[in-house]
């Protein structure tokens, strides 16, 4: 049975046009069964990314829960489709974050949780996917060492359940950090098995996401696969995400089973 967990919207900024009906009919087109909207919430802090295009804006989250209900409707029979937020734990806004989850509970069951955005020494924040020069750059200035550190102790804090029972239990894109590593020389030094076991620990799901196979400096999914065989041998469990910013994106490279 096909599913795609991880779908974003034209209400993300940095996507495309593409409406939300026109996924459901790739998906369909694709023979998917299942899908799940998971459209960047807002941002509890100010975007740090040059073009602030982040996530989702405030006033659009009606807008797209009653334009993805209105998809359930039309569709049903055909395709199950689900519809939740794709979070930023971002730390030191858990609380902002949390008051935004108890908005909407109904959608923590299908959101992802994700770490896109690093709290560093002087206070600020780094979006660590925004551009390989970016990320480049702020390894130079702060260490390489330092990103991945921050990044490993970030990702934990978000495996241990930040907002009690409204935590999305599902980790997005595991190793993210990763995305531009072949653009840098540095041997990851993060224990990737300690943080599966507190992953299982507290009950999460793995966000299997194939975008990354399409990222040039990666090329690979997130998790790896050696990370992937490490959370099989804990048993954690895997949902397959196209991580789809447009709709031909839907069920990219797992369509047809691919492992």
């Amino acid at each position: 049975m096909i599913k795609d967990t991880h779908v974003h919207t034209p209400y993300c900024p940095h996507g495309s046009t593409d409406l939300m009906e026109q996924y459901v009919k790739k998906a369909i087109e694709k023979g998917i069964v299942e899908m799940t909207f998971t459209e960047h919430a807002p941002l509890p802090i100010n975007d740090t990314v040059p073009t602030k295009d982040s996530a989702m804006k405030k006033e659009d989250v009606y807008e797209y829960l009653k334009e993805g209900k209105g998809l359930q409707a039309k569709y049903q029979g055909k395709i199950k489709i689900n519809i939740g937020f794709e979070i930023d734990y971002i730390e030191g806004y858990e609380q902002e974050t949390q008051l935004f989850l108890e908005q909407y509970p109904e959608a923590v069951e299908h959101s992802i949780l994700s770490v896109h955005f690093l709290k560093l020494p002087d206070g600020t924040f780094f979006c660590i996917d925004y551009s390989k020069d970016s990320f480049v750059k702020k390894g130079q200035e702060v260490g390489v060492h330092t990103l991945y550190s921050i990044y490993a102790a970030t990702v934990k804090k978000a495996l241990s359940l930040p907002y009690g029972q409204l935590t999305p239990k599902k980790i997005g894109h595991l190793n993210l950090i990763h995305k531009f590593q072949k653009a840098y020389q540095y041997t990851d030094k993060i224990d990737w098995t300690e943080l599966l076991k507190l992953a299982k620990e507290n009950g999460y799901r793995l966000d299997y996401n194939f975008a990354g196979i399409d990222k040039e400096y990666y090329q690979q999914t997130y998790p790896n696969q050696f990370i992937i065989e490490q959370a099989e041998k804990l048993g954690l469990e895997l949902e397959t995400g196209s991580d789809a910013h447009k709709s031909e994106e839907i069920g990219r490279h797992f369509i047809l089973g691919e492992r």
